[in-house]
């Protein structure tokens, strides 16, 4: 199995940390630093088919959300989603099958934006809180569909201007976050910064969401028992920290989606139902008095 492991080409942008309309880079950099979304000038949108923001959602903790991916190690990390066992050599996933696992594509949500429905995948990222070790890039993402679970041994693509990207045997790639060239230098290379301590620090808390058209999944002839696999990589691969990317740190990186299980029905009864139980209840206890006399 072969990873992309390039020097990375390009000049340093300068972000504005501002209001809204200037946290978020244009061309082949989006800075979710300090809050807010990727704009439509952000070369990995697919054209306005994949959506970036920051996100935080509660609760989600155990029993609250559902992993399917979670990588973790010093510098950079990679992985993707799968539950065949054993795991690769050059990937860092979680062996545990509660963080790392098959998913389908009914187990993604949906949310409606603008009028269109895109898919929902939300990522917690766990870096320490010092000044600037709280930053992490991520460098690479991948969507893949396909009929068939547990495939596994991704494969990298190489070279500066990667316009193929990965590849996942008996999978269709559906996105890919570099696929989308950049006008002015022809390189692949778009990627997203994020602060860990942006939202609610800590595990089990989400940094940012990924929205996905829905139809680029329908368009692959997928539907809810297909599967889903989501490859990313995080930090810098160059471990230079070079044109602002920055590496992963201790704490691991997961991806969930919304728990399709409904929570139990905990509503309060009404007035008239509980005065209908009370009589219930003062009924019984009358005839087993009565039985005891």
């Amino acid at each position: 199995m072969r990873f992309l492991n390039v020097v990375r080409v390009g000049g340093l942008l300068c972000v504005a940390l501002g209001a809204f309309a200037s946290t978020s880079s244009a061309g082949n950099i989006c800075d979710l630093r300090t809050g807010g979304s990727c704009p439509s000038t952000f070369l990995g949108d697919a054209g306005g088919k994949a959506l970036f923001s920051t996100d935080e959602q509660h609760p989600t903790g155990t029993g609250f959300i559902d992993s399917f991916e979670r990588v973790q190690q010093n510098g950079w990390e990679q992985g993707y989603n799968t539950s065949a066992r054993p795991l690769e050599a050059d990937v860092q996933m979680k062996v545990d099958p509660n963080f790392t696992r098959n998913l389908t594509l009914g187990e993604v949500g949906t949310k409606i934006i603008n009028g269109v429905s895109y898919r929902e995948f939300f990522l917690d990222v766990n870096e320490p809180a010092a000044a600037n070790k709280n930053w992490i890039t991520l460098d690479q993402l991948e969507i893949f569909v396909s009929p068939t679970a547990s495939l596994h041994d991704y494969t990298g693509g190489t070279g500066i201007a990667n316009t193929n990207g990965g590849t996942l045997a008996g999978a269709t790639k559906i996105y890919d976050l570099d696929t989308y060239d950049n006008p002015l230098t022809g390189v692949s290379d778009n990627y997203i910064q994020l602060d860990y301590a942006l939202k609610g620090s800590g595990s089990g808390s989400s940094d940012m969401v990924f929205y996905l058209a829905d139809s680029l999944f329908t368009a692959a002839g997928a539907d809810s028992h297909s599967s889903v696999y989501l490859f990313s990589q995080f930090g810098d691969l160059n471990l230079k920290n070079n044109n602002d990317k920055y590496e992963s740190q201790s704490g691991f990186e997961e991806w969930f989606t919304k728990s399709s299980i409904p929570p139990p029905n905990l509503a309060t009864p009404e007035p008239a139902s509980l005065l209908l139980l009370g009589s219930g209840l003062a009924l019984v206890a009358r005839r087993r008095i009565r039985r005891k006399a």
